[in-house]
């Protein structure tokens, strides 16, 4: 798809969005943006598969049903295979095949929010005043490892920029660790380009996720399922009630703008509910399942191959370069924390992954979720303050007028970088 630039009627409706709107909108914005321009796209490329061309004829809520069985099926299969964090990788793989095949899957975005929703409710019942306890011990490291895991991230913009063939305002925003909406809204904020900055942004989620968990097994010397001893589950009418109550806080919090409001509700219920009852629950398995469901399937729908054709040759693999640099890096930044917390659950702490989808991990290798969850929302925090400026410092070297930046990624129609 084409990449909106300067001037473009798409980027002043994120503008007035980004000012007036929630990060739950302005991620609707952007996702309705690409997926109305992929269908365009796929009428008239010909190089469109013959069946991936009936499919997209198909109504939307049946492709979306399509790409929730296969999401299902790989799900399953995994789960199967004991392969970690099974039901998340096996969605992702599910839709990103139908996905790269050639046939669009506008998931609303609800799917996904409400996934993080019950997974931030899973998380926070294992919250418990101990825990809040030695989270507050750990806030020295935890600012102390944010701040660095960013600068690496503003180092590693540099070669990005480079060898990807984007120029050095698209390449900050997108190597930031931060969340899809924050850094669109940024990159429209200072003249990059959006369709880089959400791709390399979901392409390092689902790096960092397909991954990290695999490794941390390995490392632990165990099969995922072996050692854990998670408390009795709740009830499922619990379980009910929890979740539409976690949806109606994150929707209060979405209202308010608060950053990752559906994730945050979810949490802030479950933690209410782990604080209240005298001995410690569990979340269901099967609400686990339908959590990771969710949140990869919807992730895996992002990547779509008109999409990452269309970014050039360069990008996509430079991209991949980069994001296993800053894994590196930030696994470094967890093995000089470990004195402090155990190196797995500083590693999915320090990780440059979504903190939906780290939390989850933690939680299926028997780790510390709450920690993983306190780690991520600080560094969420760093980002917020910490990009601007710091962008604003690394501008003083370049040369380029934003308009001229913003246009450096474009793409155009027949599929070549300008």
């Amino acid at each position: 798809m084409t990449p909106p630039k300067a001037g473009d009627p798409r980027l002043r409706d994120i503008a007035d969005l980004a000012g007036t709107a929630s990060e739950a909108d302005i991620e609707d914005e952007i996702s309705e943006e690409i997926e109305q321009e992929i269908g365009r796209d796929l009428d008239a490329d010909p190089d469109v598969p013959p069946l991936a061309r009936r499919l997209n004829r198909l109504p939307g809520w049946l492709r979306v049903g399509m790409g929730g069985a296969l999401a299902l099926a790989g799900g399953y299969a995994f789960h199967l295979w004991h392969v970690p964090l099974a039901w998340l990788l096996g969605a992702l793989f599910g839709t990103a095949a139908l996905s790269m095949a050639g046939v669009s899957l506008p998931i609303p975005t609800f799917v996904r929010q409400y996934g993080q929703s019950v997974a931030g409710f899973a998380v926070g019942v294992f919250f418990t005043p101990e825990v809040g306890q030695r989270v507050l011990e750990l806030g020295g490291v935890i600012v102390a490892a944010g701040v660095a895991s960013i600068l690496v991230s503003v180092v590693l913009s540099v070669p990005l920029a480079r060898f990807g063939g984007c120029d050095r305002r698209s390449a900050f925003f997108a190597t930031i660790p931060g969340g899809l909406a924050e850094m669109a809204g940024f990159a429209h904020q200072f003249g990059a380009d959006i369709t880089t900055v959400s791709v390399v942004q979901s392409l390092r989620v689902v790096v960092t996720v397909l991954m990290l968990p695999a490794g941390l097994a390995l490392y632990m010397h165990h099969a995922v399922e072996a050692g854990i001893r998670h408390p009795p589950e709740m009830a499922t009418l619990a379980l009910a009630g929890g979740v539409v109550v976690s949806i109606a806080a994150a929707h209060l919090l979405n209202r308010l703008r608060i950053f990752n409001a559906f994730l945050l509700g979810g949490l802030a219920v479950g933690i209410a509910l782990g604080l209240y009852v005298d001995a410690p629950v569990a979340a269901p398995d099967y609400a686990r399942a339908v959590a990771q469901i969710a949140i990869g399937g919807a992730l895996g729908a992002r990547f779509h191959w008109l999409t990452l054709r269309r970014l050039g040759p360069r990008l996509v693999p430079a991209a991949l370069g980069s994001t296993l640099l800053l894994i590196a890096a930030n696994v470094g930044i967890a093995w000089v924390v470990s004195g402090h917390v155990g190196f797995p659950t500083a590693v999915l702490a320090a990780s440059p992954g979504g903190i939906a989808e780290m939390s989850l991990s933690a939680e299926a290798l028997g780790l510390a979720p709450p920690i993983v969850v306190a780690w991520h929302l600080v560094r969420i925090v760093l980002v917020a303050l910490l990009t601007g400026p710091l962008f604003r410092l690394m501008e003083r070297g370049l040369d380029r007028t934003p308009d001229e930046a913003s246009d450096a990624c474009a793409v155009r129609r027949d599929g070549t970088r300008r």
